[in-house]
C-alpha cells in the first residue's frame, strides 16, 4: 500500500510540473501540403532487370563478399533538392536525410531527431536556416545545434549527427566511414572547371561500388559484352595509382548506331575513390563530353547508379558571336541528350550486351582465374583495399 501512495504523489508532482510548463507551449503551425519532404525511388530501368525475369541476384539471404566502403557518394543532384526542401536517401544500409535552408546551405544528417527519435525524413521541415522536428518543435541551426524547443523553453544540449557534405559540379556528395571519422581526402575533378549535368539519369541494381568500377580495368569485357559497339581497344595510357585517386586512359573504337565506320575516340577514366569516376571523352572535330558515373551503395550489395553527363561543342565560327554561342550551347545539349541515351542504351542496360545485367546476378570471385589480356584487375583491387576497414 505504501509503494501504491509513493506511486500516486510521484504523479501529483509531474501534474503540478506540467501545469507550470502549459501557458509556454505554443501550438505547431499547419503542415505546409503534401509533397513537401520527398523519400528517394529508384527511377529509369531499375525494374527492367528484377528477378520477375527469371534469374535472381546472387547475394540476397547471405552476407556479401565486400563490405561497404569508405569514401565520398553521391546523394543526388544538386537541383533535386531546392531552398526549404527535406529529403530521404539511402547511404551504406542507412537512412540519410539531406535539406537545404532557405538561404541555399545545404546539410546530410543522420535522420532520427535527438530528442525523441522521429524522423526527420517525414517529420522535418525548414524554417529559415534551421529545420525543425515537427513531432515536438524542436529547432537545429546549421551546425546542428538544438535551437530552441516547441515550448518556448531553454533548449536541451543536443545535436544532429551531422554528416560532411558538399556539393561539386551539381552533385551532392556524402562522406561515408564505417567508423564515423572525418573526410581524409578531398574529391577534385580531374578537369577543373565548370561542370553541370545537363543530362543525367538515376538507376538501381545488385552489385557493389568496387565491382562496377573494375568494368573500367575489366579491358577484356570491352569488345566481348559490347561488341559491335567496341571493336578495339588499345591502352595509352595503363593503370596509375596516386593514393585515393588512380587514372586509366583507352582509345577505342567506337560504332554508334547508325554510323556505318566506327569512330577512334579517347577515354580518360579518373576514379575518385570507388565513389564515383569521371570520364573525359575525346572526340573527332574538337567535341569533348564529360561523364560522372557514380556507384553509390545503398544496402549490402544493391547500389544506386547515377551518371551526370555534360558536353561542349565548339561555335562554329562563320556566324555572329551571339548566334555562335547559341548554336554551341543548342549542339551541347544535344550531344549531352545523345550520349546519355546511348551510355544506357549501349553499355548499360542492353539485355544482350549491357554491364547491369550481368552486374545483377554475377557472383564476386576474389581469386578469380584471370589471363592475359584481362587488364589490371590484380592492381585496381589492390587499391581499392585501402578503401575498406
Amino acid at each position: 500500500m505504501a509503494g501504491h501512495r509513493d506511486h500516486g504523489r510521484h504523479h501529483a508532482r509531474l501534474d503540478r510540473r506540467t501545469s507550470r510548463l502549459l501557458p509556454h507551449i505554443r501550438p505547431l503551425p499547419p503542415p505546409r501540403g503534401i509533397g513537401r519532404h520527398t523519400v528517394f525511388k529508384p527511377q529509369g530501368h531499375s525494374s527492367k532487370y528484377s528477378p520477375a525475369k527469371g534469374v535472381s541476384p546472387r547475394y540476397t539471404d547471405e552476407a556479401p563478399p565486400l563490405p561497404f566502403p569508405n569514401g565520398w557518394f553521391c546523394a543526388g543532384f544538386s537541383d533535386e533538392l531546392l531552398p526549404g526542401k527535406v529529403t530521404t536517401r539511402r547511404l551504406a544500409g542507412q537512412d540519410l536525410v539531406l535539406y537545404r535552408t532557405r538561404s541555399g546551405l545545404i546539410r546530410a544528417t543522420r535522420p532520427y531527431c535527438p530528442h525523441l527519435g522521429a524522423h526527420l525524413g517525414t517529420a522535418g521541415r525548414i524554417e529559415g536556416e534551421e529545420v525543425v522536428c515537427s513531432f515536438h518543435g524542436f529547432a537545429f541551426g546549421p551546425d546542428g545545434t538544438c535551437t530552441r524547443t516547441g515550448y518556448g523553453t531553454r533548449p536541451p544540449k543536443a545535436f544532429l549527427p551531422l554528416l560532411p557534405v558538399r556539393e561539386e559540379g551539381g552533385l551532392i556528395l556524402v562522406w561515408h566511414h564505417h567508423a564515423g571519422a572525418a573526410p581524409t581526402w578531398d574529391l577534385l575533378p580531374a578537369h577543373p572547371g565548370e561542370f553541370t549535368p545537363v543530362a543525367r539519369d538515376t538507376t538501381e541494381c545488385a552489385g557493389h561500388p568496387q565491382e562496377v568500377l573494375e568494368n573500367i580495368v575489366d579491358f577484356g569485357h570491352l569488345t566481348a559484352l559490347h561488341w559491335p559497339r567496341v571493336s578495339s581497344v588499345r591502352v595509352t595510357k595503363s593503370f596509375t595509382e596516386e593514393g585515393t585517386t588512380s587514372r586509366v586512359v583507352l582509345e577505342m573504337a567506337v560504332r554508334p548506331p547508325g554510323w556505318k565506320k566506327p569512330m577512334l575516340t579517347s577515354y580518360e577514366f579518373t576514379l575518385h575513390g570507388l565513389g564515383g569516376t569521371e570520364v573525359h571523352i575525346h572526340l573527332p572535330a574538337g567535341f569533348t563530353v564529360r561523364i560522372w558515373f557514380m556507384p553509390t551503395p545503398v544496402a549490402p550489395w544493391r547500389i544506386q547508379l547515377r551518371s551526370g553527363i555534360d558536353a561542349r561543342v565548339p561555335a562554329p565560327g562563320f556566324l555572329p558571336t551571339p548566334a555562335n554561342r547559341a548554336l554551341a550551347a543548342a549542339g551541347s545539349y544535344l550531344l549531352s541528350q545523345f550520349f546519355l541515351w546511348y551510355h544506357n542504351r549501349v553499355f548499360l542496360f542492353s539485355e544482350q550486351n549491357g554491364d547491369v545485367p550481368v552486374w545483377n546476378t554475377k557472383e564476386y570471385l576474389a581469386r578469380p582465374r584471370l589471363t592475359e589480356g584481362d587488364g589490371p584487375i590484380t592492381r585496381y583491387r589492390r587499391w581499392a583495399g585501402q578503401f575498406y576497414p
